[in-house]
């Protein structure tokens, strides 16, 4: 049962998936001169793998929205997307709490609180009718790079620092693996490694690397990704700074993975098969080696609906 949009956040509230987030390329160009961020060219796919988000009327007498994640303390991405939808829209609707539970692995290179932001960004403009699209992008694009994917969840073309994005209908063929690392990595800290390692590509080499990507997702037959083109420029870094993620890669390509790779900044890998029953069959024999690994697939799409009332 999908709520009507505009009329509000019912007593029992209404929810939506954040899907995780892969970039099955990510490529690293020049430093822009205004920001100090990088040029990318970034395939991002959602993922069946997500985040159950809600937004609910606070409890009687609470003053304050907040967001309730167990597992998950201090500043929430996902609190900040709702204060600034509010500051932006002059919507009011009394106090309310994000609950959030958490699937997707965090501090992980998957977009977990980005795809956790956009889904609350979502739910405020389907129960307010601010539903915009210039207005809910900007929000976004503020609130964080990965943020405006997860807007409209599938497949998209990424450009700039992330934020511009060009839709693709569809979905990657296949199934992942995805190998959790025990340890945390540092956006901005694998950006700066992968300077110092090797000069990024420059705005001609982007360029064209980015043409040869967009022609295989425009494929007359549906999106697809040869191996060669599902590059990670951070992948060296991430490796560099922690050697326990190469041995990850290696172990999903040792079960057959085409690509295996590091999904984002890290620590995070994944390795990509030709349909989920291989990737369950790798994921086993990976498990039984000790690596904490799950299987999950493409996907697009996440409706907003009513929670049925108790």
């Amino acid at each position: 049962m999908t709520g009507a949009p505009g009329t509000g956040v019912p007593a029992a509230g209404l929810r939506t998936a954040a899907p995780a987030k892969v970039n099955a390329t990510l490529l690293v160009g020049p430093v822009r001169p205004e920001d100090g961020r990088h040029e990318l060219t970034s395939v991002m796919q959602s993922l069946a793998l997500h985040d159950d988000v809600a937004l609910v009327p606070a409890a009687e007498g609470a003053t304050e929205d907040a967001v309730d994640c167990p597992g998950v303390e201090g500043d929430n991405l996902a609190l900040r997307a709702l204060r600034v939808f509010r500051e932006a829209t002059g919507w009011d609707p009394g106090p309310l709490t994000v609950r959030i539970v958490k699937r997707i692995p965090v501090a992980a290179g998957m977009a977990g609180g980005s795809a956790d932001a956009s889904a609350v960004l979502r739910l405020c403009a389907h129960a307010s009718g601010h539903d915009d699209p210039a207005l809910l992008a900007g929000l976004a694009a503020a609130l964080g790079a990965d943020v405006p994917h997860g807007l409209e969840p599938g497949l998209a073309l990424a450009a700039g620092a992330g934020e511009r994005l060009e839709r693709i209908p569809g979905v990657l063929p296949g199934a992942l693996v995805v190998v959790r690392a025990a340890l945390g990595l540092s956006t901005p800290s694998v950006f700066r490694r992968a300077d110092e390692l090797a000069p990024p590509r420059t705005a001609a080499e982007l360029a064209a690397a980015r043409e040869r990507v967009a022609a295989a997702l425009r494929a007359p037959g549906g999106p697809t990704l040869p191996a060669e083109l599902a590059q990670n420029d951070l992948g060296r870094a991430a490796v560099d700074l922690a050697p326990v993620v190469g041995e990850h890669v290696a172990a999903l390509a040792a079960t057959g993975a085409h690509p295996a790779m590091v999904c984002g900044s890290g620590p995070t890998t994944v390795g990509w098969f030709a349909d989920e029953p291989v990737a369950r069959d790798a994921a086993e024999r990976l498990r039984a080696d000790g690596l904490d690994a799950l299987v999950t697939v493409p996907s697009a799409g996440a409706p907003v609906t009513t929670i049925p009332p108790a």
